[in-house]
């Protein structure tokens, strides 16, 4: 590559540029979307705990872990964002949560994310084991 591009050079370990519609080749949704999952503290809480737990998750599993406030916004704004980018599936009589493939598929950006977050953030509250 010439000396003169600004634009990194993956031969020499630089990150590659994203495509010029700003989706990252790798992720299941628009880098956008995940930018604004990744915004609020209480939102990387949850995917860090339904990455950890997998499968599906029982509401009353995050009553005990986390907080009414918390509980409060999951329902209000974290579960309906989470279904409208088909991240979850979301059965509220039988108060399940299920990460659907591409909930799956986040899970290596997401663990990347989780090594470098704050440990007070990192640290998923889990008081549901045994």
């Amino acid at each position: 590559m010439d000396r003169d591009d600004p634009r990194p050079d993956p031969a020499d370990g630089s990150p590659a540029a994203l495509p010029a519609d700003g989706a990252a080749a790798d992720l299941p949704i628009a880098l956008s979307d995940l930018f604004q999952l990744l915004a609020t503290d209480r939102m990387r809480q949850l995917l860090y705990f339904l990455m950890a737990r997998g499968g599906t998750v029982f509401v009353e599993d995050l009553e005990a872990a986390f907080d009414a406030d918390a509980m409060v916004g999951f329902h209000h704004i974290q579960f309906p964002r989470l279904v409208d980018l088909h991240i979850i599936d979301y059965d509220r009589e039988a108060g399940a949560i299920t990460l659907t493939p591409i909930g799956d598929d986040l899970r290596p950006a997401l663990e990347h994310i989780r090594a470098m977050d704050d440990p007070a953030i990192a640290a998923v509250p889990d008081r549901t084991e045994r």
